[in-house]
């Protein structure tokens, strides 16, 4: 397995582009399997090094592992030296921390030509990350969680260059209860947003009302 500062090798064969994914070995899984089976190369980025090395076996010529984690201060430069003549065309990136400045770092030196897709938790949906436009929705007597809420209420801050395509997570929510999507709901909500032929931005399920959630 390379060390995450080495460079990603051409891979077999590219026929439909190259695509970055960080979240590869969870929650973004399946999308990787789906891209290799397009027939598109993948930097498959992850901290399990098990996992990556799975992920490859799984999937022979396609996929090249990238071991990182995104957490760490210099994510964003390991992701630049490793990737930037990789010639990417789309990226989908997991970002698991809800504040701009990781946002900011996870994705500023990415050199992509094509579509980025930012999967973000539903902590952007708190009542509390936008409490002012929430207080300001709602309707008198309404409390400000049970207002309408539209990725149009993200901050500027979450979108870190102009184009790229946001996908908030919620629930799924029916006559049993609710519970968080399963890994390949989500990937197929990011594949989505990655083929859409213009840029928007989405939300996966429901964030309201916000007490509802599952725990």
């Amino acid at each position: 397995m390379r060390e995450t500062h080495e460079p990603i090798p051409p891979l077999t064969r590219p026929s439909a582009g190259h695509v970055l994914v960080v979240g590869a070995t969870r929650i973004l899984r399946p999308a990787v399997t789906a891209l290799a089976e397009r027939g598109c190369a993948v930097t498959a980025v992850a901290r399990s090094q098990d996992g990556l090395r799975r992920l490859v076996a799984e999937t022979p010529g396609r996929v090249g592992p990238l071991v990182a984690d995104v957490t760490t201060p210099d994510f964003g430069d390991v992701l630049h030296r490793a990737t930037v003549r990789a010639g990417l065309t789309g990226a989908l990136v997991y970002a698991p921390s809800g504040t701009p400045a990781a946002i900011e770092a996870l994705t500023r030196d990415l050199v992509v030509s094509g579509p980025v897709v930012l999967v973000l938790t539903s902590k952007w949906a708190a009542p509390e990350a936008f409490a002012g436009q929430a207080a300001q929705a709602a309707q008198p007597g309404q409390p400000a969680q049970a207002a309408p809420w539209t990725p149009d209420s993200l901050p500027a801050s979450s979108r870190p260059a102009p184009g790229c395509r946001r996908l908030v997570l919620g629930w799924h929510r029916d006559a049993g209860g609710a519970r968080w999507h399963t890994s390949q709901e989500i990937s197929a909500a990011a594949l989505d947003l990655l083929d859409a032929p213009a840029a928007r931005d989405s939300v996966l399920g429901t964030v309201r009302p916000w007490e509802e959630r599952p725990r």
